[in-house]
């Protein structure tokens, strides 16, 4: 029987299931290896600390899938309550009017699907975003082009970093992959770090998204510095002492979802 198994049989077993698949969730383990969640948990601790997986909330990553950029299908999925919390409580900061930037993350897709049908302006180089703001004719969308990134489903390279020079934004929403408090913003590969960058740079104001899972994360490639954040919209399990130093440096920290912050519309599904 799987529960009998040792525990070094079973943490063998795992990592053999995280390197076929490239990720896994703690219940998902529990029910198959036949333990409770508890177990699994404290058996993807110890393989972190010995540098065979990465650690994520609710799972773990292999490491080669740390080293490139995850597909999308199997972002948006992942913390998808916790995304959609922190997309609420970002909506706010869309105004009519505004030329916006949103990147190609999956929390700032669900960001998308609350921008109601009003006049403004938003530049993008996420083909899943540009698709989720088909139905709304006041918005107008600008799609940057470049070359097309599969896994991510977006536009990368400098021509669509170049594109984004042509419009005046006032708010750049984005995501990624870690954030570190001394070193910053990573992600997972070079060319998503120099789109999320520029995004940063041309903005009068930053708006970060991240889920409490991205803190114990581990990126590839630092981007921006965290006091370059104007805003960090995160949930309460956001560590502590974190959120303690980026606010010491300046940067506005905005914990759990208002509802009365988001617009006249409710994301689809």
């Amino acid at each position: 029987m799987k529960n009998g198994m040792l525990p070094v049989e079973r943490q063998r077993e795992i990592v053999s299931r995280v390197e076929t698949a490239g990720s896994v969730r703690t219940v998902e383990l529990a029910r198959a290896l036949e333990v409770a969640q508890e177990t699994i948990r404290r058996d993807l601790d110890k393989l972190a600390a010995e540098g065979r997986l990465t650690r994520i909330h609710g799972g773990a990553l292999s490491l080669a899938n740390v080293r490139r950029e995850i597909p999308f299908d199997v972002r948006e999925v992942v913390n998808l309550k916790q995304k959609r919390a922190l997309a609420r409580a970002a909506a706010g900061y869309v105004r009519e009017g505004d030329v916006i930037a949103l990147d190609a993350s999956s929390t700032v897709r669900e960001l998308a699907r609350l921008i109601p049908d009003a006049p403004l302006t938003v530049v993008t180089n996420s083909i899943a975003v540009a698709t989720v703001l088909l139905d709304r004719p006041q918005v107008r969308v600008v799609s940057t082009g470049g070359t097309l990134d599969g896994p991510s489903l977006s536009y990368v390279g400098p021509p669509a970093e170049e594109a984004l020079e042509r419009y005046a934004i006032r708010r750049t929403f984005l995501s990624c992959t870690a954030i570190d408090p001394e070193r910053g913003l990573a992600v997972a590969t070079g060319e998503h770090a120099r789109i999320k960058r520029r995004m940063m740079q041309l903005a009068d104001e930053v708006i970060l998204l991240v889920d409490a899972s991205k803190f114990s994360a581990q990126g590839v490639e630092f981007f921006a510095a965290p006091d370059e954040v104007d805003v960090l919209v995160t949930d309460t399990g956001a560590p502590a002492a974190v959120v303690k130093a980026l606010r010491k440096l300046g940067v506005t920290v905005r914990q759990g979802a208002a509802e009365d912050a988001v617009p006249a519309r409710t994301p689809g599904p």
